[in-house]
């Protein structure tokens, strides 16, 4: 994947008049990764294929959209924390995962 210190250089030698081939040589890139350098403004970001799956979590979720839906009614001072969503989770539902996951 490149980064920003990657497309400046493949523009900058590109601008020279250095071939794409020569490019693709010099740096070890692909032929058509360096043609597409110089035409895209900044590199391109991560893009997933297909959703993230919490396998533990993930049964979860919907007990913990309401457990917040039922925060939103209730006072300030009332509202659970993220600590005590899982201590709820764990206590009463079963949850085995950690609680840097909930």
């Amino acid at each position: 994947m490149l980064n920003v210190d990657d497309y400046l250089q493949i523009r900058l030698l590109h601008r020279d008049g250095v071939s794409v081939r020569q490019i693709a040589r010099r740096l070890g890139h692909g032929r058509d990764t360096v043609k597409k350098a110089p035409v895209e403004p900044t590199p391109r970001g991560y893009t997933r294929t297909r959703p993230a799956t919490c396998p533990k979590l993930g049964a979860h979720t919907a007990r913990i959209d309401q457990i917040l839906a039922d925060d939103r009614a209730a006072p300030k001072k009332q509202r659970h924390t993220a600590h005590r969503i899982f201590e709820r989770l764990r206590d009463e539902h079963g949850y085995v995962g950690g609680y840097d996951q909930v």
